[in-house]
């Protein structure tokens, strides 16, 4: 077996012992094997990621990791779990594992023996996989900096084998090459033949040719299916193994496996010659969405998951550290806290008010649901953006793109709301789902600037949008359109949005902005959190905004019922002063603010600060002037 540094190299290898050794029990040990090596940060460290290598670095056939969101999930295929191969020369046999790999390994003197009785067809579910979107460029940068190796391709581990034409597949021979083990179609029942192992043209030639045929599809413009415009990094098909896990579309995970990159994986239409057997039939949309050219999108066969609560490169891994780390954040949490929201006051112009909820935002995330209502979310409008600073969104954009691990700034123009598409779509042409920008992760914060709306009308496509919006906003869902039918898909997108007066959009809190001051440079304004933002400085704020949002939160029976009876003597006055969707509010923001200051549960300090903070904001917003046929929420 080969050594222990064989193991990121050569994983095919170690995987064929083990297969030899243990039979069909195998896929355990194999699991258990690479789990002991990557059980170390620093081993994991050592795995080149899809997210930060160019794939031209990365070897054929090693192990990679990618960090990404499943985009889509494709039909299972099927594939040769175990092949039988017979050597021409000596007339013996040997059987070959043919999980985690996309071709069949033959020598120039072997023969594959499809018809053979051993020979095991299984399926393995194919996800789409895309980098994270809105993913902000700190994090890109921290994890790519995290990793201590930089491996670059060698023409010795360059995988050599040429694609199955039709003459190969009626001999099922591999001269000095392999055969495609996916497949749509019955396994061929005749035995191996035997055909001339000489090649008219090298395996290194037809790579280079399959190379540029792939670039120049690029250049004919694949859609790689992005949420977002202006996302870059790779997609990937990653083949899941065993059904142990179960996936679900925009998880984000880590996936652990093995890289394929073999050009017989395209499909080319001017290429009769080297027409693959399971991409035939499709159509040319579907060949070109399920089998993009390798050096475009590559494959990858996972042989860990890493399933990612968040992808906060800053916070470690390992149960140990994670819980060091999370004890000492909340023992610093009241100074944090200050800090945060001295950044935070600073940015919204000196409104500590406004600051106050902010930093609750930024704490919220959906935790559980009750029937259809999404319980812990918190979107709110932050009113009375002042109309002759059209560069303050950007700014505070900005400024939230540096704290939180996943945002995205929503412009909502008129050409914008007319023209892009917010709900993803079924395209049955491609057999997939075409990507819309609504199309994110949890815990991705959603900014609209409702500043940059001007005059004039929405047309259908507008409409739908601002309906898609307003979903996301109460209910926390995505409508995906399957054209036969429609289906609600769960989100938790903490959605913020910016406005000169009360938000077209529903929100969960409307604060008008009290600005302490009006800076005529709104941008020399903003350097000035320079030497606050120090590394350091953001460093603790970025851990300390992602551990308080998970940490976990109950309330006590006792602080349940002198919250409750406050509820019932507030009731008893004025029993308008407080309704039950008030008290609903008032509880969600107690959670949020105990989390602010480090603490699990809920305290009478809490209720009490919340109220107060109710009854100024209810103020403000009473307030404003109305407009004709129009009224006020206080919420």
């Amino acid at each position: 077996m080969p050594g222990l540094e064989d193991w990121l190299n050569s994983p095919l290898d170690i995987i064929q012992n083990l297969y030899e050794k243990h039979g069909n029990q195998y896929s355990q040990y194999v699991s258990d094997y690479f789990t002991e090596r990557l059980k170390s940060g620093k081993a994991v460290s050592w795995v080149p990621s899809l997210n930060d290598s160019p794939l031209h670095e990365l070897r054929a056939n090693s192990v990679v990791r990618f960090r990404c969101m499943v985009q889509d999930m494709f039909d299972p295929e099927f594939y040769l779990g175990v092949y039988e191969v017979a050597d021409l020369e000596s007339g013996k046999t040997s059987l070959k594992c043919g999980k985690y790999g996309d071709i069949a390994q033959c020598g120039p003197k072997q023969v594959l023996r499809l018809a053979s009785p051993q020979t095991v067809t299984l399926d393995r579910q194919t996800l789409y996989c895309i980098p994270i979107p809105g993913e902000s460029e700190w994090v890109k940068t921290s994890y790519s900096e995290s990793g201590q190796t930089k491996v670059s391709a060698s023409p010795s581990h360059s995988t050599n084998h040429c694609k199955r034409s039709r003459e190969v597949e009626k001999g099922n021979t591999c001269g000095n090459g392999a055969a495609n083990m996916e497949t749509s179609s019955p396994l061929p029942e005749n035995t191996a033949g035997t055909m001339d192992t000489e090649q008219n043209d090298s395996s290194d030639a037809k790579r280079t040719r399959t190379t540029q045929q792939a670039g120049s599809s690029v250049a004919g413009g694949i859609d790689l299916n992005f949420p977002l415009k202006g996302e870059t990094g790779p997609a990937c098909l990653v083949k899941v193994y065993d059904n142990e896990e179960t996936f679900k579309v925009n998880d984000c995970v880590e996936f652990f496996g093995i890289l394929s990159v073999e050009p017989a994986l395209a499909y080319f239409d001017n290429s009769d010659e080297t027409e693959m057997v399971a991409v035939a039939e499709m159509s040319t949309e579907e060949r070109a969405a399920h089998a993009p050219p390798p050096s475009l999108v590559p494959r990858l066969h996972v042989i860990l998951t890493k399933r990612l609560q968040h992808n906060n490169p800053l916070i470690e891994d390992h149960a140990e550290d994670k819980q060091k780390l999370k004890d000492d954040v909340i023992s610093k949490a009241a100074a944090l806290r200050s800090q945060l929201l001295s950044v935070l006051q600073h940015a919204l112009l000196g409104d500590a008010l406004a600051a106050e909820y902010m930093l609750c935002h930024l704490l919220a995330s959906v935790y559980a649901r009750a029937d259809v209502m999404p319980l812990g979310k918190f979107s709110i409008n932050l009113s009375g953006v002042p109309k002759e600073q059209r560069a303050y969104p950007k700014l505070f954009y900005h400024l939230l793109s540096n704290l939180v691990t996943k945002s995205h700034q929503l412009p909502m123009t008129l050409s914008v709301m007319n023209q892009a598409k917010f709900s993803p779509e079924k395209d049955y042409s491609a057999n997939r789902v075409k990507s819309g920008m609504l199309q994110l992760s949890a815990d991705t914060h959603l900014m609209v600037d409702e500043t940059c709306l001007e005059a004039g009308h929405l047309d259908n496509t507008g409409v739908q949008n601002v309906t898609a919006l307003g979903n996301l906003i109460v209910w926390q869902k995505v409508e995906y359109d399957f054209c036969y039918h429609k289906q609600d898909f769960p989100a938790s997108v903490p959605v913020l949005t910016l406005s000169e007066g009360k938000s077209l959009l529903p929100s969960d809190c409307h604060i008008p902005l009290c600005p302490m001051t009006l800076p005529e440079d709104m941008r020399t304004y903003y350097t000035e959190l320079d030497s606050v933002l120090t590394p350091e400085n953001l460093h603790k704020l970025r851990v300390y905004i992602t551990v308080m949002k998970y940490t976990d939160y109950n309330m006590g029976e006792d602080i349940q019922k002198k919250i409750q009876d406050d509820f019932v003597d507030i009731r008893k006055d004025d029993p308008k002063s407080m309704t039950v969707d008030d008290f609903h509010a008032l509880l969600n923001l107690v959670r949020l603010l105990s989390l602010s200051f480090g603490l699990s549960s809920a305290n009478m300090e809490m209720w009490n600060k919340a109220k107060a903070m109710e009854v100024i904001r209810k103020q403000r917003v009473a307030q404003l002037p109305t407009t004709a046929g129009a009224q006020q929420r206080s919420s």
